[in-house]
């Protein structure tokens, strides 16, 4: 009996259009930039954040990575959709989070495994909303898209909610995963976006075009 492959959504066209990936991972270095700029003025003193990993994982390696991490510790989750269809998650480890509450306080604060009470959380629900905003709206400058985000929502479980997601998605597709550092002080995120059908090949083959006419139009022969 013969057995039928589910074909993953990145399998061919996406290894085949190595210069749309370059292109995202240009945008999404953008888009750190942006961060960078919007945490700056959030808090009291300059966070300088850089994009230190940029990979397609297949969903089996993500769903290890995250069991053997503390960074999917604090997760937040918001749902894309319109040209660019998908699952968008923000996480990073208690650590990062209550480092990130200390600096806007302005003050240490003891780790807990829970967080003291519900200020932090909306804090956090806050700056995570603002963060995944201003990254999303640095791609949006630069190629027009029909997208939409949902409100972030906080994930208790990140691990769990990602496993869920696998029985939506094939199993057998990738995944982005982008990896954001700060420095003084020192914590990381990831940003995960788990694309649905093929939105995402549309968008690169449409990014590529776009850059490309841009760069055309840059240096008239």
């Amino acid at each position: 009996m013969a057995i039928i492959m589910r074909k993953g959504l990145f399998y061919s066209p996406l290894l085949n259009n190595e210069q749309g990936v370059n292109k995202l991972e240009k945008l999404y270095q953008s888009g750190v930039q942006s961060l960078k700029h919007k945490l700056s003025s959030f808090f009291p003193y300059p966070v300088e954040t850089e994009l230190t990993g940029f990979f397609f994982l297949p969903f089996s390696w993500l769903i290890q990575n995250l069991e053997h991490t503390p960074t999917a510790e604090i997760g937040f989750h918001s749902r894309v959709t319109g040209d660019l269809k998908g699952e968008l998650y923000l996480c990073f480890s208690r650590e990062t989070a209550m480092e990130l509450v200390s600096m806007e306080m302005k003050r240490n604060r003891t780790i807990h495994k829970h967080f003291q009470n519900k200020v932090d959380e909306s804090f956090l629900s806050e700056l995570t909303n603002i963060l995944i905003h201003t990254f999303w709206h640095s791609l949006h400058e630069e190629l027009t898209t029909r997208w939409w985000l949902t409100p972030p929502v906080m994930i208790q479980n990140l691990l769990k909610s990602i496993q869920l997601a696998s029985k939506i998605y094939s199993f057998d597709r990738r995944v982005l995963l982008a990896e954001i550092s700060a420095y003084r002080p020192n914590f990381k995120m990831e940003l995960i976006f788990i694309p649905a059908g093929g939105s995402l090949n549309h968008f690169l083959a449409k990014l590529e075009d776009h850059m490309a006419q841009a760069e055309t139009e840059g240096n008239p022969s």
